[in-house]
C-alpha cells in the first residue's frame, strides 16, 4: 500500500513538469509559425495592412495542414517503432498518406483563393517558394545544429542520429515532414 501511494505522489508531483514541457513546446511551436509568417511577409514585401490580414489566416492555414497530416504522420512513427510491421499496416500508411496528401492540396487551394481577394498572383507564388526556402533553411539549422553537436564531442541526441551519421546519402530526420516542420 505504502509503495501504491508513494508512485501516486510522484505521479501528482511530476505533473506540473510534464504541463510546463508542453506548454512550451505549443509556445515554441507558435513563436516559430510567427517567425514563418514574417519571413514569409517579407519575401512577399507585403504592407502593414497586407501582412495583418495575411497573418491570422496563415495560422489558419498551418494549423489545417498540421491536422490533415497528424494521422498519417502518427501512424508511421508507429509504425517505425514496429519490428513486426505487415504488409497491410504498409497499405494502411499509403492510403493515409494519399488522404493526407488530397487533403492537404484541397486545403492549398482554398487557401490560395481566400488570398487572391487581396494578393497579387506573384505574391502568392511568392509565399509559395518562401515556404520551401524557409523549409530549407531549418533543415540547414538543425543539420548545423546536429553538426556541432557532433564536433563538440557530444553524444547523439538521438537513435535516427546514431543511426544515420555515417551514411553520407541519408536522409535527414525530418525529410519525411516535409509539409510540417514544427512536428519534428
Amino acid at each position: 500500500m505504502k509503495k501504491y501511494l508513494l508512485f501516486l505522489l510522484l505521479a501528482i508531483l511530476s505533473l506540473p513538469s510534464v504541463f510546463a514541457q508542453a506548454k512550451d513546446k505549443e509556445k515554441m511551436r507558435e513563436e516559430l509559425l510567427q517567425f514563418k509568417i514574417d519571413f514569409l511577409a517579407k519575401e512577399m514585401q507585403l504592407s502593414d495592412k497586407e501582412k495583418s490580414e495575411f497573418a491570422p489566416l496563415y495560422k489558419e492555414y498551418d494549423e489545417q495542414r498540421r491536422k490533415a497530416g497528424s494521422e498519417a504522420w502518427k501512424f508511421e512513427r508507429q509504425l517505425k517503432k514496429n519490428k513486426d510491421a505487415s504488409e497491410a499496416d504498409y497499405r494502411k500508411l499509403a492510403e493515409l498518406q494519399q488522404k493526407a496528401r488530397e487533403k492537404d492540396n484541397e486545403i492549398v487551394r482554398k487557401f490560395d483563393s481566400r488570398l487572391e481577394s487581396f494578393l497579387s498572383a506573384k505574391q502568392i507564388y511568392t509565399m509559395h517558394q518562401g515556404e520551401e526556402k524557409f523549409f530549407e533553411k531549418m533543415k540547414e539549422m538543425r543539420k548545423k545544429n546536429r553538426d556541432s553537436h557532433h564536433s563538440q564531442g557530444k553524444p547523439d541526441s538521438r537513435p535516427s542520429d546514431r543511426k544515420n551519421k555515417d551514411r553520407k546519402d541519408a536522409p535527414s530526420p525530418c525529410s519525411d515532414c516535409a509539409e510540417s516542420p514544427s512536428e519534428c
